[in-house]
């Protein structure tokens, strides 16, 4: 029998009793010797591994006592024991994340807890980055100080609670400064608070993940022209940030603690210098860009792929007007990086990205059709019943338990799509730890990685259950909660009276898998505190609806740029498709139209996405005007993810360079009569010139459609003076842009066809010079204070 006491000051009457008659005593040698143990009954911990191992291999008939420091289920020993196959009986204790809560009076049910024992200090940094409580259970190498060095700048506010429940205990409220240079005693846990706990107002409960943060940019400085460009960066990203210009020993080693990205303005071989001895870990390090003195170059250093350096390289090089020198392989050659995906992975990526690169058959196996991004030819899809043979290389994405080194002979990645949910209902207190153990166990047994987990979610009754929170934050994932009601409806295999009298729906788990859209792989898993239920959301394929704006590369949104690179199929009218090749990853399959095949257009891209593809379908302008985006979605998309990723229409690009002429209210109207009767377009036209509407005329003529344009100009007339502005833009932002511009009375339509728009003004609107002889078309806004 084994049982595991915690232990938090003084040993309780229970616990002396209980070791003075066990065959065997585990625990620290402080803890040993306050209790008195005999040296032939003791086992002392010091390596974990090795203390479990001697246990496990006692006769099942012995009684042994584990004494574990503060709450054994949280962070402690318990979860090594049921590793290791055993089971004890657990008697807790008082943890000491609770006690140094308690020492300076602060709930701690909306804080986040992290251990850095034997662990790497980065994700308690991110942590403590984004959310206003954390607790750190820290080691003698990942201490306070190290905290408050990764943290400088913030302004956090340290707790160092020592030696908790020791007659010699001692808790100390400390500013960042006092915090790096303290010499903290063994053993201690720190609290990293947003305020002095006086000051700590009410936070919310579930704070945004680091995953959702922004991410913090650093720019070290080396004199003016740097900050010229650090200045021109700024603009670029649309972020204010961080400037080190202390000097390069200094700034560039603050810069590393502080920040996510690193732009350094240093020479690229004293920045490797400086770095040099700073790297850890490519999962952990900052990336790092090295920008030239002349501005020409934009180097990722390193964090090419998880750092953010090659895609913050890109955009800093299209800001300054620079080279982008991409090194990494796979972004060099237009390829994906298994490790950028987004999704959890383990195994040979080196070997199989190796394979890929060098044309070698290599196959993608999927259990389900999640959506992938444009692969070469050498790499086959296939599902596992069809898995080519010949291979020299192998990605394999499942959502189940897999290792990679046992499911084949060549190398092998495997990729886990978010594509879980685990539905979880408990007792009020449940801890976190109690609810992580249900949780591993319930997807271990089920053959499940729980890597793949996409959300957990509960009913509305258990929003601020603290060990749901903070299990959802541990694993940074979303934890969604669903009304009682709602879940009541669902018909599941395992209802409980119990639950619908304590929270009023007859299912917790089950139901709100089921709420989220899950199919229920797993049904109702239980312990005396907690249910725990898997679903399996379906695989979607993706489509995205993309405004390519005006012509202009300048005028494509980044968001456009990049899901169209990182699309696999790109659909779209030929000259459009046409003009993004460059943007194409290799692999990419095209499906282009001509003029006029707009359904079969919508038709082949919603085809794709059902068949698990990321599709991208392109258009002109805004897709959601006069555009692809309408015709999409009434084709209907369920089933599928759909993005509308808005362009810059030809409406605005035509008033820009004309002037303002939208400065006031305005309308849009298309003159084309194969999609909508002439009679109902005659109508909207007369209807905004009675309005006074500054008005703008998409598709207003064309080979065989002559009438239109003057007989819509016929409307304006009765309502408008012969002097109102009236001027066409012709292939807006494009090598061969023409205006011309005229007034109500003069307009000659023969100037106009199909790549052109035709704005009339209202009767305010009028022609102004600007520039150097340049005429302007300006509505005026009618501002008070422009008044006369």
């Amino acid at each position: 029998m084994i049982t595991v006491h915690g232990l938090l000051g003084e040993p309780s009457p229970d616990l002396a009793r209980a070791a003075a008659a066990a065959d065997w005593v585990v625990g620290g040698s402080r803890h040993l010797d306050r209790l008195a143990v005999p040296e032939q009954r003791r086992i002392t911990l010091g390596a974990l591994s090795a203390a479990v191992t001697r246990i496990a291999a006692l006769p099942e008939s012995d009684d042994v006592v584990v004494i574990a420091s503060g709450d054994p289920l949280h962070y402690g020993v318990v979860r090594s024991l049921r590793a290791a196959g055993l089971r004890p009986r657990v008697v807790p204790g008082v943890g000491s994340i609770a006690t140094a809560f308690a020492r300076v009076g602060l709930p701690w049910d909306d804080a986040v807890v992290v251990s850095v024992h034997g662990r790497p200090l980065a994700p308690a940094l991110a942590m403590a980055r984004s959310h206003p409580k954390v607790a750190v259970f820290t080691s003698a190498d990942n201490g306070i100080r190290e905290l408050a060095a990764g943290l400088a700048g913030r302004d956090r506010t340290f707790v160092l609670a020592e030696r908790l429940g020791e007659p010699d205990e001692q808790v100390r409220v400390l500013d960042a400064a006092a915090a790096a240079g303290v010499e903290p005693v063994e053993p201690n846990v720190v609290l990293i608070l947003a305020a002095p706990p006086d000051d700590l107002g009410p936070t919310t409960l579930c704070a945004d993940l680091p995953g959702d943060r922004e991410l913090v940019i650093g720019q070290v400085t080396s004199g003016p022209a740097s900050l010229l460009h650090a200045d021109r960066i700024d603009a670029t990203l649309g972020v204010r940030t961080r400037r080190y210009a202390e000097g390069a020993v200094d700034g560039l080693p603050q810069a590393w603690a502080d920040c996510d990205l690193i732009v350094s303005h240093l020479a690229l071989g004293a920045t490797t210098r400086i770095i040099a001895p700073l790297l850890a870990s490519k999962k952990t390090d900052p990336g790092v860009v090295v920008v030239d003195e002349a501005g020409r170059f934009a180097v990722p250093l390193v964090g090419g792929h998880g750092g953010g350096a090659n895609d913050l390289a890109r955009r800093i090089a299209d800001g300054l007007g620079a080279t982008a020198v991409i090194t990494t392989a796979t972004d060099a050659m237009g390829l994906p990086g298994l490790d950028t995906l987004g999704w959890p992975w383990s195994g040979d990526v080196a070997g199989v990205t190796r394979a890929i690169l060098d044309g070698e058959p290599v196959a993608v196996v999927r259990s389900q059709s999640w959506p992938l991004p444009p692969l070469p030819k050498n790499v086959a899809v296939s599902t596992a019943d069809a898995e080519p043979s010949g291979i020299t290389a192998r990605v394999l994405v499942t959502d189940r338990l897999v290792e990679p080194a046992a499911t084949s002979a060549v190398p092998t990645v495997v990729l886990n799509p978010p594509s879980l949910v685990a539905g979880m209902g408990c007792n009020r207190g449940t801890s976190a730890a109690a609810l992580h153990a249900l949780l591993t166990s319930t997807f271990a047994q089920a053959g499940l990685d729980l890597r793949a987990l996409a959300a957990i979610t509960s009913v509305d009754a258990k929003a601020d259950e603290a060990g749901l929170i903070e299990l959802a934050a541990r694993l940074r994932v979303r934890f969604v909660t669903y009304p009682a009601a709602e879940l009541a409806d669902r018909d599941v295999p395992n209802p409980s009276t119990h639950a619908a009298e304590a929270v009023g729906t007859p299912s917790v788990a089950e139901a709100s898998v089921l709420a989220h859209g899950a199919t229920l792989i797993v049904e109702k898993q239980k312990t005396p505190e907690a249910t725990c239920a898997v679903g399996r959301l379906p695989a979607r394929g993706r489509l995205t609806v993309i405004g390519l704006g005006p012509g202009s590369r300048d005028l494509t949104t980044p968001r456009a740029q990049q899901a169209i690179r990182e699309a696999s199929v790109v659909v779209g009218y030929r000259p459009y498709v046409a003009q993004v090749k460059d943007l194409l990853a290799p692999g990419v399959r095209i499906a282009s139209t001509p003029m006029g095949k707009e359904e079969e257009r919508t038709a082949t891209a919603i085809a794709f996405a059902r068949e698990g593809h990321n599709v991208a379908l392109v258009c002109s302008g805004d897709p959601a005007i006069y555009a692809m985006a309408s015709p999409t979605l009434e084709q209907g998309t369920d089933g599928i993810e759909v993005e509308i990723v808005p362009g810059v229409t030809a409406s605005l690009a035509a008033s820009a360079i004309l002037g303002a002429p939208l400065g006031h209210d305005h309308a849009t109207i298309s003159l084309s009569d194969l999609h909508t009767d002439w009679h109902t377009i005659l109508r909207r036209v007369r209807a905004a010139a009675e309005a006074d509407l500054v008005t703008v005329l998409y598709n207003p003529r064309s080979r065989t459609r002559l009438h239109h344009l003057p007989d819509a100009l016929a409307e304006f007339t009765p309502h408008r003076p012969g002097e109102t502005p009236v001027a066409v833009v012709e292939e807006a932002d494009r090598p061969d842009q023409k205006v011309t511009l005229s007034t109500l009375a003069d307009f000659d339509p023969a100037v106009v066809n199909m790549n052109s728009l035709v704005v009339v003004g209202s009767s305010t609107t009028r022609y102004l010079p600007a520039g150097e002889g340049r005429t302007v078309m300006v509505t005026p806004r009618d501002y008070h204070w422009m008044k006369p």
